[in-house]
């Protein structure tokens, strides 16, 4: 059961990742993985975890998502464990509400410490979140437009949405709020301790 289950994640990435890209192409060659992991890379990102990683994972993130700020808190223990070998970079977007995601991410994104600024952010989501910009600058509205449509070009839908890299190797889509334990075995891939 868990090799299907494995297998139909395996083509669920594939599948939401590249056929996207692939239609954009129409009759250029296929898109590779590498091509789609420098699109990520050259994106808008806030990274926390590792300072000098051995893997990385993407995370699309929306300051007026309460789904995101759950997430967030889910990583925490495993961001702040000193065997943790993982980056994960959060890709701002501007998806559930244009102010609101638009202004909060600004301010992460504006913030002389972004990682820090998400922090307080998703740390204090109930109670409002990070003070928004009053006018985002024209730059930082520009990479939360480009994140967010690399985010519906590759076909995914909701925050968050996690991308990363199993102990396989192989790369994986996990939409919605991962569990502490699912974070901790198949994303940051930590003895249980």
């Amino acid at each position: 059961m868990t090799s299907l289950v494995s297998r139909l994640c395996t083509l669920m990435l594939a599948s939401l990742l590249l056929a996207p890209m692939a239609a954009q192409a129409g009759d250029k060659a296929e898109p590779s993985m590498d091509s789609l992991l420098a699109k990520l890379e050259a994106s808008s990102w806030v990274a926390e975890g590792a300072r000098e990683p051995k893997r990385i994972a993407y995370v699309f993130t929306d300051m007026a998502c309460p789904y995101c700020a759950r997430l967030w808190e889910n990583m925490q223990p495993m961001i702040e464990d000193e065997d943790n070998v993982l980056q994960v970079r959060h890709i701002i977007v501007g998806l559930i509400n244009p102010k609101r995601s638009f202004t909060q991410g600004g301010a992460v994104l504006a913030a002389p410490d972004p990682a820090a600024a998400l922090a307080e952010h998703e740390a204090h989501y109930d109670d409002g979140g990070i003070r928004p910009l009053q006018r985002v600058p024209d730059a930082i509205r520009s990479q939360i437009q480009s994140n967010t449509g690399l985010m519906i070009g590759l076909g995914l839908q909701g925050t968050p949405a996690l991308i990363f890299q199993d102990s396989q190797g192989r790369w994986r889509v996990a939409p919605g709020v991962v569990g502490e334990e699912a974070l901790r075995v198949e994303v940051f891939q930590l003895d249980k301790g």
